[in-house]
């Protein structure tokens, strides 16, 4: 987290390795975080914001527990 207050929004980017499975769970993941940080964007202020996904990411087995991760996560960077 970079918090920049000349941005408008924050900016977010998500960096999802191999480990973390077939480029058909990457790709799922990256939309479930898309739609998670579309939802909750106004909860973070503005600036760049990185989050990565380790390996054990693509063993999520599903949206509800990504969101309950990426609360957690958003918890941290405030």
């Amino acid at each position: 987290m970079l918090p920049d207050p000349s941005y408008p929004a924050p900016s977010i980017a998500f960096a999802l390795g191999r480990p973390v499975g077939t480029a058909v769970v990457r790709n799922r993941i990256r939309r479930q975080m898309r739609e998670l940080m579309r939802v909750h964007e106004a909860e973070f202020a503005p600036g760049l914001y990185l989050f990565g996904v380790s390996a054990r990411g693509g063993d999520v087995p599903g949206f509800l527990d990504l969101r309950r991760a990426f609360h957690t996560l958003a918890a941290r960077s405030r």
